[in-house]
């Protein structure tokens, strides 16, 4: 009996030893408890300490107006070397195919143009090349085409037409379609020098009765390096095709003609080669050159055959000269050489 009494007080002095050990904390114990309390310290000061920072994220600064039918570009193109490479910002929807068109005024390149996209933010880089050896009078054009875009909601988003400054029409032969672009175009002269130019958006003086059947041309003439350069005012309807020839007398000349096509005022610039330039050219105290419109050119869109007639039937005023099967505008300017 006295045997169980003390197994029965042991038991207990063991039990109440065991609780009384659970009670205290293990030294790693306290030391996590430490580190628990000097981590909620430091996030307390952190966050008395932050500051606001001014940030942005790439691709969200899009230009407000970005898909508005009255299209922009801002930026410049810059020509290093055989490279010719315009860059800057468009109110464009993104993924619109831009294209880089580079022409010389005498022949032709061969796969010398640049394409590319416009990111998600209106920015774009479009290179193009000019071939080896190359120097001379060159013609830049930067366009977005909406006839020429793969993604045909891009197409649908533009179908009503471009507006504003940069805004113009042409015609596509292989759809049969008039269609409107955004265009920047400049003409200079390239020598392999690095040179640039900004893209600055047109200004049209629209004459009244542009587009009248009644037509009538203002001419005038300068000169700039080795070309004759004809300037014209004009009541044409815009992206009319239009011919200068000259006309030397006692010689006969394929060489000396450009052409050129109608601005949206009526203007136009054509580059012909300056006889007086040329060492066969000799004993010609002056020349003429002729600037002719045929609607029936098969450079011309149809909107010129709707406004003119498809032979220039409708054609009438004090320029117009009868063809076999229809009429034609015929103007003359003759140049007195030095």
């Amino acid at each position: 009996m006295k045997s169980k009494k003390l197994i029965i007080l042991f038991s207990v002095l063991f039990l109440m030893t065991a609780c009384g050990k659970n009670d205290v904390d293990s030294p790693e114990k306290k030391e996590n408890k430490t580190e628990q309390k000097s981590n909620n310290q430091n996030n307390s000061e952190e966050k008395e300490e932050s500051e606001e920072v001014s940030f942005e994220v790439e691709g969200t600064n899009a230009p407000k107006d970005q898909g508005d039918l009255q299209v922009w570009f801002e930026g410049k193109i810059e020509l290093e070397g055989n490279k010719v490479i315009a860059k800057g910002v468009t109110n464009l929807l993104p993924e619109s195919r831009l294209t880089l068109d580079i022409s010389p005024e005498e022949g032709t390149f061969i796969g010398g143009d640049g394409s590319g996209n416009v990111d998600s933010n209106g920015t774009f880089e479009i290179e193009a090349g000019v071939p080896d050896g190359f120097e001379g009078l060159l013609h830049v054009e930067l366009s977005f085409k909406t006839g020429d875009q793969s993604d045909d909601k891009i197409k649908e988003h533009y179908s009503e037409g471009i507006k504003g400054g940069f805004a113009r029409i042409y015609y596509d032969s292989y759809e049969d379609e008039m269609y409107s672009k955004a265009s920047f175009r400049n003409t200079i002269v390239f020598d392999g020098q690095s040179q640039s130019f900004s893209i600055i958006e047109p200004e049209w003086n629209k004459p009244d009765d542009l587009g009248n059947p009644t037509v009538w041309m203002k001419p005038t003439v300068e000169k700039f390096e080795d070309y004759v350069v004809i300037k014209i005012e004009s009541n044409l309807i815009e992206d009319t095709f239009i011919r200068g020839t000259a006309d030397i007398p006692n010689y006969i000349t394929t060489g000396f003609s450009g052409s050129t096509y109608i601005n949206p005022d009526g203007t136009a610039t054509m580059y012909i080669k300056d006889p007086e330039k040329d060492s066969r050219i000799k004993g010609v105290s002056k020349y003429d050159i002729k600037i002719e419109v045929d609607p029936a050119d098969g450079n011309n869109g149809k909107h010129v055959i709707e406004a003119y007639g498809e032979n220039g039937e409708r054609l009438s005023g004090d320029l117009v000269y009868k063809k076999d099967d229809g009429k034609a505008i015929s103007q003359k300017v003759t140049i007195s050489m030095d």
